[in-house]
């Protein structure tokens, strides 16, 4: 997927996208399905940020509904049709068990009728539409679920995604489209003249020229605009949401519930952990991102006991992460802002600068749509809206673990099982992947480091297996195939992929002493 940035060196493009999240790899899709020359930049891989440290829902928004946020509920659900029919591999469909309790968990009236309206809202649905469970049936639904106190539950659908992979298929749509992808490549500044990048693999400089720039970093819009010498007030302000995630349940349902103080938890069925959150705290980002501190760790644990009974307890977390989001700045609590993305345009001196403020993962594609509409006025509808992402094409092998993770692409993996027998092989007796994948990450998917292929292409919900002589096996098969000249030291890329992995857990296993209140 890389593209060698000294050979883009002094060229011209129509459009340069900084940042490769969820948001930016859509519109380097767009613009390249379209057909403009399009550059997309990140300093580091693929979903390297918040776009792998979601709550991996594709789903309306159910709670904004409360702040009168139809249009983006509406526009949400809409997205959320189109992304279980164009990658049925990386959304599917999920069951939720709203429960209502005596001593909190919202108004089950109320809830009715915004079920209702969500099921309105969402049109010719293939979902089924939200109904009405008794306590007895809540409890049937979602095993696990604290009897005491419950007085009914709704049962509505959404869906649930892999963040990381969802973004690595717009990725490489947009490279196949036609666009190049500069991964491990820093936008350091720019002038009259073009783009300044620092390619961090080989420290070469490389200018590129374009009159529009997509500024997708996220929480970091601020930071690259200080970086274009653009003078104006912050436009965003982020805020940290926290996840557990506990070993995999039985069943497919979820939980969705409110707590006492009217903040949302969900608990989310994966086939490799059950993923618990989120926080939304205000929280700076001056550098990478860390993990959840031990303030998020208690609210959690302590939101799964009032839900869960009998309660996980902090030995029951195998993984934890943060993710940070990027809203618009002003007054009034971030949990009632509109999530709906808009564009700042700007002047500089290579042309303009649109800077992205906001957005949702479910509204990736129709967002992106509208950016490019905006900047490159184009007659007709966008070739996205029907085309599937890379995967999402073909035959459903639903019963093939393989198919679940590659879609229509599992026939790459196997020809390279093919290619070399020994590729059939489990890579880890602790994790599900093949060797094979490995070396399909290195080929086809874009990754170029070590931690790229072990964190965000053989994506496991509990993280990477740590075991010294797993990660050694892996390493030698990595160096065989890598793409490009780095992690050549065994010992440094394990050290560094264990400390990546360290610092998104957080303070997962620090013990406080007192409950934090409002995460």
């Amino acid at each position: 997927m890389r593209s060698d940035p000294r050979e883009l060196d002094r060229t011209n493009h129509d459009l340069v996208v900084v940042g490769a999240g969820i948001q930016g790899a859509a519109i380097a899709r767009e613009a390249a399905e379209r057909g403009i020359a399009v550059v997309l930049i990140d300093s580091r891989d693929v979903a390297a940020g918040t776009s792998s440290r979601s709550s991996r829902l594709v789903h309306g928004g159910l709670r904004y509904l409360k702040h009168g946020h139809y249009g983006l509920v509406r526009e949400a659900l809409h997205e959320r049709e189109r992304l279980l029919r164009s990658c049925p591999h990386l959304v599917r469909p999920l069951p939720m068990v709203m429960p209502f309790f005596r001593d909190g968990g919202g108004s089950p009236l109320a809830m009715r009728l915004g079920t209702w309206l969500y099921g309105r809202l969402a049109g010719r649905s293939t979902l089924p539409r939200a109904r009405r469970l008794s306590a007895h049936d809540a409890a049937a639904a979602f095993p696990g679920l604290r009897t005491e106190g419950l007085r009914e539950a709704i049962l509505f659908f959404d869906a649930a995604t892999q963040d990381a992979r969802l973004t690595v298929a717009n990725a490489l749509a947009a490279k196949k489209a036609g666009a190049h992808v500069l991964t491990h490549c820093a936008v350091v500044g720019g002038g009259g003249d073009g783009l300044y990048l620092v390619d961090n693999l080989t420290g070469s400089t490389v200018v590129l020229r374009a009159h529009h720039v997509v500024n997708a970093t996220g929480p970091r819009a601020d930071d690259l605009r200080r970086a274009m010498r653009v003078a104006g007030e912050p436009l965003v302000h982020t805020t940290r949401g926290s996840h557990l995630v506990l070993a995999p349940r039985s069943g497919e349902t979820a939980l969705a519930a409110f707590l006492p103080d009217g903040r949302i938890q969900f608990v989310i069925p994966h086939r490799d952990g059950t993923l618990c959150g989120t926080t939304d705290v205000d929280d700076e980002l001056p550098g990478d991102e860390t993990g959840p501190p031990a303030a998020d760790v208690d609210y959690l644990l302590e939101a799964l006991r009032f839900l869960m009974a009998p309660a996980p307890q902090r030995e029951d977390v195998r993984f934890a992460y943060a993710g940070w989001r990027s809203l618009p700045t002003g007054a009034g609590p971030s949990g009632a802002k509109n999530r709906e993305a808009f564009v700042v345009a700007e002047g500089i001196p290579l042309g303009t600068l649109h800077t992205i403020v906001g957005g949702k993962l479910t509204t990736h594609r129709s967002f992106a749509e509208r950016v490019i509409a905006a900047i490159f006025p184009t007659d007709g509808p966008s070739p996205t809206r029907m085309r599937p992402l890379p995967g999402g094409e073909g035959p459903r092998e639903v019963t093939d673990e393989l198919w679940w993770r590659h879609g229509g692409r599992v026939s790459l993996v196997r020809d390279l099982c093919d290619e070399d027998t020994t590729w059939r092989e489990r890579l880890c007796p602790h994790r599900p992947f093949l060797a094979a994948e490995l070396v399909h990450a290195l080929r086809h998917d874009g990754a170029v480091t070590f931690a790229d292929s072990m964190l965000r292409r053989l994506v496991h919900s509990q993280g990477p297996c740590l075991e010294k002589s797993c990660l050694r096996n892996a390493h030698t098969l990595f160096l065989r195939e890598r793409r490009w000249t780095v992690d050549f030291d065994a010992d440094a890329a394990i050290a560094a992929l264990r400390q990546e992995v360290a610092v998104m857990r957080g303070e997962v296993d620090v013990v406080t002493a007192g409950v934090a209140a409002t995460p």
